[in-house]
């Protein structure tokens, strides 16, 4: 993680995002989106695109981004919370699609990928999880066939099947954990490629403007310059790398999604009339002061 941006232009992004949230992303289009069960994709795409770039905060700015920092990617991943979970997980989902290219990706590999990502706004999966090893990624049993020709190896097979992919039906990259000879290893998989086909988004309970979907992989092919980092084996070892980083995006989600329910349920609180009084005067938190309030700035700072 690079040193961050200076405070003045974290704060011009975040302005610069709520601006957008308050009119691509009214509270009246994110219930419809999330009774449709619909993933807005060209509103992501044109958040991490020219119509506003946050993708620039992620990416390092030898690759074409703006090099933000730790705290920086906290507060944008807050605010992005704060407007919609399902909204924050399309956009997080690139991220943790390219950090196995990040972390462990050739010089070649991150120059070009991420600085896609920069100048192109391309969305990534994350294509690690299966149906029958989950979260366990030693259990894995997608394969990466080495392809020779002339007793050398130029390319890879990959068979087998994902599940639970966020951005999954709507990728333009896939990043694929699979097992070659060599050992688990990541690939990198072009929307489009032949033998790629994902599935319906499933219906889910919460969260519903992010998609999710199951991903299949049948006898796709693709060159060796798109094992990740130019070695296979070292999979399971950037999955670690990518899961400590993506920690910080998600308990941010966390911050932001608490904070913004606190900002609408205490002002229905005073207006919700229950035996006689509001429900605001029937609780009353007398050590409200052990709540500290958040790090970055809410829509509300009303106190209990």
């Amino acid at each position: 993680m690079t040193s961050g941006l200076d405070r003045e232009t974290l704060e011009l992004s975040l302005e610069a995002f709520r601006d957008f949230a308050t009119e691509k992303l009214p509270d009246d289009v994110l219930l419809d989106l999330d009774e449709r069960d619909e993933f807005p994709v060209d509103l992501v795409r044109e958040l991490c695109g020219s119509g506003l770039g946050i993708q620039l905060l992620f990416i390092d700015e030898e690759f074409g981004g703006m090099g933000g920092g730790a705290f920086d990617v906290y507060r944008i991943c807050e605010a992005l919370a704060q407007v919609d979970l399902g909204i924050a997980t399309g956009v997080l989902a690139t991220f943790l699609g390219s950090d196995p290219i990040r972390f462990g990706g050739t010089e070649e590999q991150k120059s070009h990928w991420l600085g896609r990502i920069a100048e192109e706004g391309l969305l990534f999966a994350y294509c690690a999880t299966e149906p029958e090893a989950g979260s366990d990624l030693g259990a894995l049993k997608s394969t990466a066939e080495r392809v020779e020709q002339d007793g050398e190896i130029v390319g890879y097979r990959i068979n087998g099947s994902k599940q639970w992919i966020s951005n999954g039906g709507y990728a333009d990259v896939y990043t694929v954990l699979a097992t070659a000879p060599g050992g688990p290893s990541w690939f990198i998989v072009e929307a489009g490629a032949e033998g790629l086909s994902p599935g319906q988004p499933e219906d889910k309970h919460g969260i519903r403007a992010s998609n999710t979907a199951a991903v299949g992989f049948t006898d796709v092919v693709v060159a060796t310059d798109r094992l990740v980092g130019g070695r296979e084996g070292q999979g399971l070892l950037q999955a670690q790398a990518v899961f400590g980083y993506t920690r910080l995006m998600v308990a941010a989600f966390g911050l932001g999604g608490g904070w913004a329910a606190l900002d609408r349920a205490i002002p229905y609180s005073t207006e919700r009339v229950q035996g006689g009084s509001t429900c605001a005067t029937q609780f009353v938190c007398p050590n409200v002061s052990r709540f500290p309030p958040p790090l970055g700035p809410t829509l509300s700072s009303t106190p209990l």
